[in-house]
């Protein structure tokens, strides 16, 4: 429904007008993560003047650290004459209100809510009251992870490899082809039909190589003594790895690491599921992203409708290959300037 109501807009949208792909994609993955977590979108409903979105965006903020991570014996008194620890307790208390109040929603209807109605949070209630062990508190560390996990990072992809897309009209030109090939003429494209498409796949394994949800993965902790690069890594070290990095070793990407071209993968088999270290996006081991296979799926469904129905232009007499990929960010890496483009609906030959 979400992908659905996206592609209406996009339908009445005047003639050789672009849009703000950005806000349509965000409020896509809004909906879609809010609905599986929450049961319905709570994106427009704030909590003391302040939306999930915003509470959401401070978080990411944060979540980047503080003078106290960096220096341990005396960057909290930094912390604390910036303001910065009044800034964290705000921040969190007002996602911890925002959880209260969703849950407080939730636990007055798990008793009359069907076993095929039930969303995440009931699952989670209805644990934590077999369970006492399981306390609300678990609930909304859980809950934090689905969202903050689930959204920059899922539309952060959809960004991107939209981007790259377009930016590449080779790419986009035979990717289209193999769609409206395997789907054909339906009045929707089902999700079964993405099966079929193997240039799909190398092109989402491509973006994610390029552009990985979150550049530096988060950080460990060392739990014992190792040696890298000739270097001795001590008990305790924090250890940050450069995911994006890796991505573009050229000792592992040999043609072109920068470039965009998913054909690479038609001879090297390796996936973005934390089984090969040539490319890590979300992870490896026990801490990889638990989240990444309805992640790409959601992402995977997305662009297939935006490409099947439309055909895609930068607009305002630049060149799709001129397109600005320039990047910003702390967590995450998005696009320093709003994806704008032009949606011209495609027309089927008879």
């Amino acid at each position: 429904m979400e992908i659905e109501s996206v592609i209406n807009i996009l339908s009445s949208n005047p003639v050789n007008t672009s849009v703000n792909l950005n806000d349509l994609l965000l409020t896509l993955v809004y909906g879609v993560v809010c609905k599986f977590a929450f049961g319905k979108s709570y994106r427009e409903e704030p909590f003391k003047g302040v939306t999930l979105k915003e509470m959401l965006d401070e978080s990411t903020v944060v979540f980047v650290g503080s003078f106290a991570d960096m220096f341990p014996t005396y960057g909290w008194i930094l912390d604390k004459l910036s303001g910065w620890n009044d800034r964290l307790d705000k921040c969190f208390a007002n996602l911890d209100g925002y959880f209260e109040m969703i849950i407080d929603e939730h636990l007055h209807t798990v008793a009359e809510t069907s076993e095929n109605e039930k969303d995440f949070v009931h699952a989670l209630i209805e644990l934590s009251q077999k369970d006492s062990g399981f306390t609300k508190d678990d609930t909304k560390a859980l809950l934090m992870d689905v969202l903050v996990g689930g959204i920059d990072t899922t539309f952060m992809t959809m960004e991107w490899a939209m981007s790259e897309i377009v930016r590449n009209p080779r790419v986009m030109q035979k990717l289209q082809t193999e769609i409206r090939t395997c789907v054909g003429r339906k009045p929707e494209v089902d999700a079964s039909d993405i099966s079929k498409m193997t240039y799909l796949k190398m092109v989402m394994k491509e973006s994610l190589r390029l552009h990985p949800p979150a550049p530096l993965l988060f950080p460990r902790d060392c739990s014992g003594h190792c040696r890298i690069g000739g270097y001795d890594v001590f008990p305790g070290t924090c250890v940050v790895i450069n995911g994006w990095g890796i991505g573009r070793d050229p000792r592992h990407w040999k043609d072109c690491p920068n470039e965009f071209y998913p054909e690479r993968f038609e001879d090297v088999e390796v996936d973005f599921l934390g089984n090969n270290f040539e490319m890590v996006p979300f992870g490896g081991g026990r801490r990889s992203c638990p989240g990444m296979k309805s992640a790409t799926s959601t992402v995977e469904l997305s662009l297939v409708n935006l490409l099947y129905w439309f055909d895609w232009e930068v607009g305002g007499g630049v060149k799709n290959e001129d397109l600005d990929m320039e990047e910003e960010g702390l967590l995450v890496a998005r696009k320093k300037s709003p994806l704008r483009l032009v949606p011209i609906k495609h027309k089927w030959q008879d």
